[in-house]
């Protein structure tokens, strides 16, 4: 087994201080509100990965990965513009904040790009997951394929904590997903621009709830 895969094995695990493991993105509010249960998670999660993933998540990733310097600012502020959702914008800061967090307590230098956008609060978490990935020594299909398992991963670790779905049944699900996460996690064209919603989800993560234990 490679250093690479280690690395890419280590970072995609739910329990990585990466900044997403307070966040549901709108999971909770939909499992609670009957959107979503335990027989439908797996749709659930696997529809989150072909379209918010997919359409926006892998392309701003990617450009975090690709770029540096002040073309890495620039692209840290077109994905902001880019987000429809004001409260989807000032998670995804916040979370990004807790992976800048991270990367310095594990002294993994980002990118002079990426901090300056941090410090004028536009630092998203894909964005920067791109760049910290980078940093981790791995590859752009490699550093791809790590975010979209950390998605569906973190997706079934917060149906476990709210109590919805067991270790088991999400393992096997998350198996079931395997095939579609390599179908979706490709390289983009390097002129893509992140695009497309998941609108039931965006709805959820808008929607306020009393005794959240989740943030979003």
């Amino acid at each position: 087994m490679s250093l690479a895969t280690i690395r890419a094995m280590q970072l995609a695990d739910s329990g990585f201080p990466s900044g997403v493991f307070a966040y549901s993105w709108g999971l909770e509010s939909a499992l609670a509100e009957g959107q979503v249960c335990k027989r439908s998670l797996a749709d659930w999660v696997a529809l989150d990965l072909r379209t918010r993933w997919h359409r926006f998540d892998r392309i701003a990733l990617a450009g975090g990965f690709r770029l540096t310097g002040e073309a890495l600012s620039g692209w840290f502020e077109t994905v902001d513009a880019l987000m429809p959702v004001e409260t989807q914008r000032r998670d995804s800061a916040q979370a990004g904040d807790a992976l800048f967090a991270s990367a310095r307590a594990l002294r993994i230098a980002m990118d002079p790009g990426a901090l300056a956008a941090q410090a004028a609060g536009v630092g998203h978490f894909a964005v920067a997951h791109g760049v910290f990935l980078r940093a981790c020594g791995l590859d752009l299909g490699a550093a791809l394929e790590t975010s979209a398992l950390s998605l569906a991963r973190g997706a079934f670790s917060a149906a476990v904590r709210l109590g919805i779905a067991g270790a088991i049944t999400t393992q096997r699900d998350l198996l079931a997903l395997a095939p579609l996460i390599a179908e979706l996690a490709t390289v983009p064209d390097a002129q893509d621009l992140p695009s497309g919603a998941m609108p039931l989800p965006d709805v959820a993560l808008m929607r306020p709830r009393q005794g959240r234990l989740f943030i979003n």
